[in-house]
């Protein structure tokens, strides 16, 4: 471990809430080929040449409430390599800290195609987080990387509630969506996106309704990194 990410370490572990944390859980997303397929009803047949099945999503934004005594914490606490190539995918640890005032319920599945009723025609809601890897300093791009986990509160075992300075260890490799054009070195932060999906199948497609949940965001400390090779946009 290098000398900055020991002190990341410690800084992890600095905030009086976080005095007496401990790890409730790791997962390691780095050796899981996740299951994210969802089923729908088949498309009906074609009537004079046209066919049917659409899909469809929408967004419910909000803004978090300062008086919310529920708070996460997301710590990005170490790159590899240190030297990200452009299109290459690289390895991330974070820790998912409780750094609010109250228990709060996390999604910690890696499989969203495991929550689906066996009736593929049955509307049915789950909870995600996506822990993200962002550029410090770029507003433009909402994530440079990311990491997803599903839950939900009728599949023993999905949903993990988080006590005051709980937290759960994750490791992911993770994929660049976009490559910087600006400087070779830049900082990374961890973050999250914690929210409750609806999906409503039908024939020939689906509709998810996604509404963003908004527990307060404990700001962390960044970390040092650069690119390599020649900056080009990467295909989603």
């Amino acid at each position: 471990m290098t000398l900055v990410r020991c002190v990341r370490a410690l800084l992890v572990f600095s905030c009086p809430i976080l005095l007496n944390a401990q790890q409730v859980k790791s997962i390691d997303l780095s050796v899981v080929s996740q299951r994210t397929e969802l089923r729908h009803p088949p498309a009906p047949p074609c009537d004079n040449s046209l066919c049917g099945g659409y899909g469809g999503a929408s967004v419910g934004d909000g803004a978090p409430d300062r008086r919310d005594p529920h708070a996460l914490g997301v710590y990005l606490l170490s790159v590899s390599p240190e030297a990200i190539a452009p299109s290459e995918p690289f390895d991330v640890e974070f820790n998912v800290v409780n750094t609010g005032l109250v228990p709060i319920a996390v999604p910690v599945s890696p499989h969203l195609s495991d929550l689906q009723p066996a009736d593929e025609s049955v509307r049915f809601t789950y909870f995600s987080i996506t822990l993200v890897v962002s550029l410090e300093g770029d507003w433009r791009h909402p994530a440079l990387a990311r990491a997803d986990l599903y839950g939900a509160k009728d599949h023993d075992g999905t949903m993990l509630v988080l006590r005051p300075g709980e937290w759960i260890h994750v490791k992911a490799k993770v994929k660049p969506q976009y490559s910087p054009a600006q400087s070779a070195t830049a900082r990374l932060l961890g973050g999250f996106w914690l929210r409750r999906n609806t999906f409503t199948p039908h024939a020939g497609g689906s509709f998810t309704n996604t509404e963003n949940l908004y527990p307060n965001v404990t700001p962390t400390s960044s970390i040092p990194i650069s690119f390599v090779g020649q900056p080009e946009l990467t295909k989603q």
